[in-house]
């Protein structure tokens, strides 16, 4: 399991006085992409990019802006030939604020089409396929972003078109 701890933003709040469930979408992404690009093994993973296929999204109770980080907990579900299957969820003072899942596909950046997981990605992958049990217990130091690559800014939209 990887944690990424989130920080919600004061403009993340609609005219209801809540985050935003695109704003929620966005959180869940940015886990993605920490777990995707978590450096700690010092290799370069998915140097070509990946595209989201799919997201599946469940709000539990509203989710209000607050100075604490937002722990979202990340994990592997399922491991296929060419693509990832990975699950979340939030928690806000225990309580369950949303659950997410989605799936990740590595691609080809010469050919703009999804591609086997490599070795090391596998690998690196297979070390967050633990599922948490209950509320949060420990919790990681706050995630940060990577900046992308060149070659990672060239991921391909859904269709195999440039973006």
């Amino acid at each position: 399991m990887y944690t990424y701890l989130c920080r919600t933003r004061w403009g993340d709040m609609d005219a209801f006085g809540h985050i935003n469930n695109l704003k929620v979408l966005q959180y869940v992404q940015e886990a993605v992409y920490c777990l995707l690009y978590d450096e700690s093994e010092g290799q370069e993973l998915f140097e070509d990019g990946f595209m989201i296929a799919r997201h599946e999204i469940d709000y539990r109770t509203p989710l209000y802006h607050c100075p604490a980080p937002l722990p979202v907990q990340i994990w592997v579900e399922r491991l296929g030939k060419a693509s990832i299957s990975t699950a979340c969820e939030a928690r806000r003072d225990g309580e369950l604020v949303f659950e997410a899942r989605t799936v990740t596909v590595p691609t080809d950046a010469g050919t703009g089409r999804s591609r086997p997981l490599r070795d090391a990605e596998r690998r690196h992958l297979n070390r967050y396929r633990v599922r948490p049990i209950g509320p949060l217990a420990t919790v990681a130091p706050v995630g940060r972003v990577p900046v992308p690559t060149t070659a990672r800014l060239r991921v391909p939209a859904l269709g195999g078109r440039a973006s």
